[in-house]
């Protein structure tokens, strides 16, 4: 009898893992092949007289796919959204700023079923020049908390100027 009941709860622990991987696998954001190729929505500097510059420092760049763009446009984002925020490292030459190596690639997707406890959006960040190797953090909640803030706009924290 207690055979049996061992090879039951064994089997529930394995079905309810393998759920939870299956359910990890749904809400991962994918690497966004040739993001450089879509519209280029801006670029910055972070200098290092900012507070953060130890961890933002650098030049970054803001890419959107054709339908972020719409979002863009009209602050409504539709499904299918993808917007990429690809940091990178500078240096000082000659009296010239030049980007460095990639520090990292932040990426959101907008799925609302998918990502529906994040408002609609999945947030995911690469490390360096990585398609695969995911950063600890920040996590989506944690990304998502900040966004939070931005409903009017569509939880987007970047601006298109025309």
């Amino acid at each position: 009898m207690k055979r049996p009941a061992v090879v039951l709860v064994a089997l529930a622990i394995g079905a309810f893992c393998a759920g939870q991987f299956a359910l990890a696998d749904e809400e991962a954001v994918p690497y966004p092949e040739n993001f450089r190729a879509w519209s280029h929505v801006k670029s910055g500097v972070i200098g290092p007289q900012h507070a953060n510059f130890s961890s933002m420092g650098g030049i970054h760049h803001v890419y959107a796919n054709p339908r972020a763009m719409d979002g863009y446009r009209t602050r409504q984002f539709p499904e299918g959204s993808v917007i990429v925020f690809e940091w990178l490292e500078w240096a000082e030459k000659n009296g010239s700023i030049e980007e460095g190596p990639r520090r990292q690639v932040d990426v959101m997707v907008k799925d609302s079923q998918r990502y529906a406890s994040t408002g609609g959006w999945g947030f995911q960040r690469f490390v360096k020049d990585s398609k695969t190797e995911l950063a600890a953090s920040p996590t989506p909640q944690q990304c998502f908390a900040c966004h939070d803030k931005l409903k009017v706009d569509g939880l987007v924290l970047s601006k298109y100027r025309e």
